[in-house]
């Protein structure tokens, strides 16, 4: 399962779960944190802001950006979820999140999100966050933490639930690429120049066949381009385009167009 599904089932599984009142936090500490609905109060006393280090640094605040960091840190640990959420996993802030993601390039239109995606809208004096499950009927299903199952626009409501057709302002996605492991031979490009690799980060080198063209590697791993000599012999291969780097072969008119080999 991808991480982005991960993240999503973890947010489904914890649907139900209710608050806290700060009375049973005080007589039972932690042990009051995890049943979905026993101890249930109006305190905004809950794990995921104890979990995710957030209740040290704010106290027992407002938690919908805790229950979505705790979600992305329960599928992929804190540090990877630090980098999805751009520097900003210690953060129970959801307009600075929101922010840090927009700043990163990490927005995505509304009409375009997707399982895994995070989806936030503002109020006076703060806002509220939720991670998309899909879609029903033309309208985003979210999982939120500290909402209503009564109120759709609920942003204090006390407990996970799951809404559809809330309404939204900002779609920002986690760059799964950043803990996510290809598996097999896969191209990276780094510094704008392009290697061919497999699951152990090990640079291919030489001639290979992928996709049924013919690619030639330096030593480096590095991918070659344009007009170059192999073993004492002139080749061109491809400079730009989807298939840059592609060895060519002269047709009978003359002109260099990109060699389709069958690959055995």
């Amino acid at each position: 399962m991808s991480a982005a599904g991960q993240v999503v089932g973890i947010a489904e599984a914890e649907k139900g779960y209710l608050e806290k009142s700060l009375a049973n936090w005080e007589k039972y500490g932690t042990n009051c944190l995890y049943t979905k609905t026993r101890f249930a109060g109006a305190d905004n006393v809950q794990k995921y802001s104890y979990e995710t280090g957030h209740y040290n640094k704010y106290g027992w605040a407002p938690w919908c950006q805790s229950f979505v960091n705790w979600c992305i840190m329960s599928a992929v640990g804190a540090a990877k979820a630090d980098k999805l959420l751009c520097g900003m996993y210690k953060s129970a802030s959801t307009m600075d999140t929101k922010n840090a993601m927009v700043k990163a390039g990490r927005q995505v239109e509304l009409s375009k999100a997707q399982p895994g995606d995070i989806v936030f809208r503002s109020r006076n004096g703060g806002g509220h966050v939720g991670i998309v499950k899909g879609w029903k009927n033309g309208k985003i299903v979210t999982i939120e933490g500290n909402s209503s199952a009564n109120d759709i626009t609920s942003w204090n409501g006390g407990a996970v639930v799951e809404h559809t057709g809330a309404s939204w302002t900002w779609c920002c996605r986690p760059d799964w690429s950043l803990v996510e492991k290809p598996e097999g031979w896969h191209w990276v490009k780094a510094d704008g120049v392009w290697y061919y690799q497999d699951d152990d980060g090990r640079n291919t080198y030489g001639w290979k066949v992928i996709n049924h063209h013919w690619y030639y590697f330096a030593k480096d791993g590095a991918m070659m381009t344009g007009a170059v000599w192999i073993n004492d012999e002139p080749y061109y291969l491809m400079e730009r385009g989807e298939l840059e780097g592609a060895c060519c072969k002269t047709d009978e008119r003359g002109v260099q167009r990109p060699w389709y080999v069958e690959e055995t």
